[in-house]
C-alpha cells in the first residue's frame, strides 16, 4: 500500500518517534555545550558507578593535639615568699620544667623545714642537695643550694613591694602576662617551721634566669 505526502510524494510515513529522539539529542548536545570546561574536567577524571576497581578511598589524618609539656611551657619557676603576709624574703627555684619537676618534692622539704626569727630566714637543705654561700651583686644573695646532681640552684634574697609586685615580677619573668587573678592561680599559703610561707608555681615558655644573673629575685 502505498502513501502519499503533502506534497504528492510517495514513500513510507513520517515516524514521530525518530523527530522526538532528534530533538533529545539536539537537546543534549546544547547543555553539554553549556557545561564550563572547567566542571568537564572534573566529570572526565572522576569514576563513575558505586563499586568495582575505580574507587579509591583515603585515610585522613587526625589533627595532633601539642603535647602537655608544650601546653605547660618549657621553664618552671618554683618560690617562697616569706612571710606570707607581707615577704620581705625570697626563695626562688626555676630552670627547665623536667629538670625542676624532679626536685619538687625536695623543694616543697626545703619549704617546711625555714624558721623566722631575727636575720635571714634559717633552713634545712634535703639530702642530696648542698647549701652555698650568700655572694654580692646587683642584688644580694643571702643563701644557696643546689641538688648534687643539678645544674640549676635555689637563692635566698630580699625585697621590698610585697607580694603583688614581686609575683607580677616573677610572672613577667617567666613569659607570662600578669592579671588580677595571678596570686588564686599561682600561689598557695603553706605552713614552714614557725611562720607561713607563700608558694608560687609558674610555667611559662621564657627562662626565667634575667641577665643580671639567677640572683635576681
Amino acid at each position: 500500500m502505498a502513501f502519499t505526502h503533502p506534497r504528492g510524494e510517495r514513500g513510507p510515513p513520517a515516524n514521530p518517534f525518530i523527530h522526538r529522539r532528534d530533538n533529545r539529542n539536539m537537546l543534549s548536545s546544547r547543555l553539554l555545550g553549556m557545561v564550563p570546561l572547567s566542571l568537564a574536567a572534573v566529570l572526565a577524571v572522576v569514576p563513575i558507578g558505586c563499586g568495582g576497581d575505580g574507587i579509591n578511598s583515603y585515610s585522613v589524618p587526625k589533627p595532633t593535639r601539642p603535647s602537655e609539656a608544650a601546653t605547660a611551657g618549657e621553664y618552671r619557676l618554683l618560690g617562697l615568699m616569706v612571710p606570707a603576709e607581707n615577704p620581705i624574703w625570697f626563695f626562688k627555684y626555676n630552670g627547665p620544667a623536667e629538670e625542676i619537676a624532679q626536685y619538687e618534692a625536695d623543694f616543697d622539704k626545703l619549704a617546711a623545714s625555714i624558721s623566722l626569727r631575727d636575720g635571714p630566714p634559717e633552713f634545712t637543705v634535703p639530702e642530696g642537695w648542698t647549701r652555698g654561700p650568700g655572694r654580692d651583686g646587683f642584688v644580694k644573695v643571702f643563701a644557696t643550694a643546689k641538688p648534687n646532681n643539678g645544674k640549676n640552684e635555689l637563692t635566698v634574697t630580699q625585697s621590698g613591694g610585697g607580694v603583688k609586685t614581686n609575683l607580677e615580677r616573677w610572672v613577667g619573668q617567666i613569659g607570662l602576662k600578669p592579671s588580677e587573678d595571678d596570686l588564686a592561680k599561682y600561689t598557695k599559703v603553706v605552713e614552714a617551721k614557725d611562720v607561713k610561707v607563700l608558694r608560687v608555681d609558674l610555667r611559662g615558655p621564657k627562662d626565667p634566669t634575667t641577665k643580671r644573673g639567677p640572683m635576681m629575685p
